[in-house]
């Protein structure tokens, strides 16, 4: 009976992490079609700045914490209402204050601390915003079809990353349906055009390849070390993460805006026109829903699934493409979408059976 138990368990947060991909997915496309137009009209084409704002707005997350758990009651006091660091517990929901002394047993992870979260943040933060701006950068040059093609290839990264931590292993299934997401990502790759006028078609598909790749790598990587560091969904409070994130990136990173704009490699501007604004506001809002639920998934899923799920922004851009912009592909693009989804399939339905059968 327990067993029952917790394979049902399992199975409601597998359910749940497949239901937070869903809304990424259609939320991450969102967000590249609005930074698309704006790039391909040259509206606003500054990546950098975008991103960075992006990340730093996600210290909102610990507004809602310091009111919950930091800001004394007056009823109580001025400190009897703060939680101490060595009594946090995490849930799904937040944190909530534990004994004082916590004994584990060896198969049992204890919640994570207020200071190991804030080291997380501190370790993931810089890997967070590269992985981003590379993702969002490649829009300036390429379509968001191409640019969530290739962004697809972080399965492969993810994969090698997590076979080197021991966080992953190779079977018959994982090969052949990377191998299928491979040839499907090969086949879209082939209906690539370039997404500016102003430099050769070569020059433009190159430097959007190699933008969009190395985001890939960079989420193969965090995306893997993350779950290596926390392994379930509930040790840590995402927000508190995120929150901590966003701080760090405001606080460090903000000289880098600096060294961009002095050598020339994106000029400091604020937004031209009210409605530039609203859609960068917009935007901000949607990367901060998306990147809180996607850490969800991938926690109550596996880095793989969600990785390779979030190939299904391929087919999703498709769709766009026809219906917003009249783009109509070549059937060689249908069939690569097709494989790029049924990989989807595949390896979520055999890496869920992996996870309740451990």
């Amino acid at each position: 009976m327990p067993g029952l138990v917790s394979q049902t368990k399992r199975t409601r947060e597998w359910s749940l992490g497949l239901f937070f991909l869903c809304c990424v997915v259609v939320l991450w496309v969102l967000s590249s079609f609005l930074l698309n137009n704006l790039f391909e009209e040259k509206v606003y084409s500054k990546p950098f700045i975008i991103t960075w704002f992006n990340t730093a707005s996600f210290s909102l997350y610990l507004v809602p914490c310091y009111f919950r758990y930091w800001k004394p009651s007056p009823m109580e006091g001025n400190h009897d209402n703060l939680v101490p660091e060595t009594s946090i517990g995490i849930n799904n929901y937040g944190i909530e204050p534990l004994p004082e002394i916590i004994e584990e047993s060896d198969d049992k992870l204890h919640p994570l601390t207020i200071s190991e979260t804030l080291k997380l943040s501190f370790c993931f933060c810089i890997l967070w915003l590269m992985s981003n701006l590379l993702n969002n950068a490649s829009l300036v040059y390429t379509s968001v079809s191409s640019q969530t093609i290739l962004s697809s290839t972080s399965s492969f990264f993810t994969m090698l990353v997590g076979y080197l931590v021991n966080q992953e292993t190779f079977n018959k299934t994982k090969i052949i349906s990377l191998v299928g997401l491979l040839v499907g990502v090969i086949c879209v790759t082939l209906n690539d055009k370039p997404q500016t006028a102003d430099v050769t078609p070569f020059q433009t598909i190159l430097i959007g390849d190699v933008l969009a790749l190395l985001g890939a790598l960079c989420y193969g990587i965090y995306s893997i070390l993350l779950k290596l560091k926390v392994k379930d969904d509930s040790r840590m409070d995402m927000k508190l993460f995120f929150g901590f994130v966003g701080v760090f990136n405001t606080v460090l990173l903000w000289p880098s805006l600096l060294f961009v704009h002095y050598t020339g490699i994106e000029r400091f501007q604020l937004p031209p026109s009210r409605n530039v604004w609203y859609v960068l506001l917009f935007n901000c809002a949607i990367s901060f829903l998306a990147d809180f639920l996607w850490a969800r998934a991938m926690l109550l899923t596996s880095p793989l699934t969600v990785t390779v799920g979030l190939c299904l922004t391929i087919p999703l851009a498709l769709m766009c493409d026809i219906i917003f912009k009249f783009k109509f592909n070549s059937p060689i693009y249908f069939f690569g979408a097709f494989l790029v989804c049924f990989s989807f399939y595949w390896i979520n339905k055999h890496e869920k059976l992996d996870s309740e059968n451990s």
